[in-house]
């Protein structure tokens, strides 16, 4: 190689690094072509390979498993073994830079890691499982909660900021994306696996409006960074549209539930113990009976007389490990409300088996009607109280 050559060779790799450079402090000031380079050198750091679909399997299983075992530990290490969140962040790049072909190139990608990441988590949390996900465990993963919005945010604007700047995507930022977007997955799945449509169908909406506004929060970053369009700014316009509308959609949707999702931690309320009374009447027979002794003779007679009105059977919540249970509209239903432990229920039905599980009606203290699985009741027998009557009889003699 001749040494104009290596020199020649020298210069290019110094002007493209120049270049990069440029780009990351002015991408407005650079010419199309430049800018055109610049963004397919992105659009390489951001193209999907065989790892996002196989840590998409892994995260998808570890997931599962920590909602299976009510385990937060295992639900964070499966979000750290996610695949890097560069599909979202390549839907951004793509509405701000107007390529509708390598949008779809990346939402293709996505919903094929979603796909696998749901059905990994499904069957690894939901298949022959004895019980649903905790409350408290799922309650911040099925509806909007600000706080992990704000992780969300953050999350994806870093990832934008290092994709611009680094252009790679930060290891942190993007876990703490694939945390917001991979834990109501797995939930859909288990919700999936286990047909409970209320489950999966919150669990479906809260990914769906965390996806939207990480994707427009990309986009922002983006633009503020200076990305534009390479064709004018028709295409970037109408992305950032669609993609408002869509977060108008799924907010509206999301909110109509709840704004701000918090652990549900149910208050225990006064309840009544029903006594049995006992109802007894003291009677006086005199009676005259003509003897041949002059001898009155009272003779007290102790007899124990219980009139009790039936009631129905009381069961209490127990075994739920201070978690709670749900109330549901029919056995295996949708959930109508939540039970604390030690809570007091009327039974006011015959069981009813469904799916091997037992399932009884029973009516709250506040007079609300449900059923719950038998297999966390403890029926309670009440003591009837007994009350002495004394039936005195005198018997007079003339």
């Amino acid at each position: 190689m001749s040494p104009q050559m290596t020199e020649s060779l020298n210069d290019h790799e110094r002007l493209s690094r120049a270049r990069r450079r440029r780009a990351r402090r002015m991408l407005t000031q650079l010419r199309a072509d430049e800018r055109e380079v610049f963004l397919e050198e992105l659009a390489h750091q951001v193209s999907p390979t065989i790892d996002l679909f196989l840590y998409a399997l892994l995260a998808g299983l570890l997931i599962g498993l920590g909602f299976r075992f009510d385990q937060r530990a295992i639900l964070v290490a499966g979000a750290l073994l996610a695949p890097r969140m560069a599909p979202v962040a390549g839907l951004a790049l793509a509405a701000v830079s107007g390529s509708p072909r390598f949008f779809l190139q990346m939402l293709a990608a996505l919903t094929v890691a979603v796909v696998f990441l749901t059905l990994a988590a499904g069957l690894s949390g939901g298949l022959y499982a004895e019980s649903e996900p905790s409350l408290i465990m799922t309650a911040g993963h099925t509806k909007l909660n600000l706080i992990d919005l704000g992780l969300l945010l953050v999350g994806a604007t870093l990832m934008a900021v290092g994709l611009a700047r680094e252009e790679h995507i930060p290891a942190l930022p993007s876990a703490a994306v694939a945390y917001e977007l991979a834990l109501p997955l797995g939930l859909a799945g288990i919700g999936l696996v286990l047909g409970n449509p209320d489950l999966w169908q919150r669990a479906l909406l809260t990914f769906g409006l965390h996806l939207t506004w990480a994707v427009v929060a990309g986009l922002v970053t983006l633009t503020i960074l200076g990305f534009r369009p390479l064709t004018g700014n028709s295409h970037s316009l109408a992305a950032a549209m669609v993609l408002m509308g869509l977060v108008a959609l799924f907010s509206v949707a999301g909110m109509g539930a709840s704004v701000v999702a918090s652990i549900p931690t149910p208050t225990p309320t006064p309840t009544f113990t029903p006594t049995p009374t006992a109802t007894a009447t003291a009677t006086k027979t005199p009676t005259n009976t003509p003897t041949a002794t002059a001898t009155p003779t009272a003779t007290p007679t102790h007899t124990s007389t219980v009139t009790s009105t039936p009631t129905p059977p009381s069961a209490v919540v127990i075994g739920t490990g201070d978690q709670g249970a749900m109330l549901r509209d029919a056995p295996g239903g949708t959930i109508i409300g939540f039970l604390a432990e030690a809570d007091l229920l009327l039974i006011i039905g015959d069981p009813e088996e469904v799916d091997g599980d037992t399932w009884w009606q029973v009516r709250t203290a506040e007079g609300k009607e449900g059923w719950i699985v038998g297999g966390i009741l403890a029926t309670v027998t009440p003591t009837p109280s007994v009350t002495p009557t004394f039936l005195i009889t005198s018997s007079p003699t003339p």
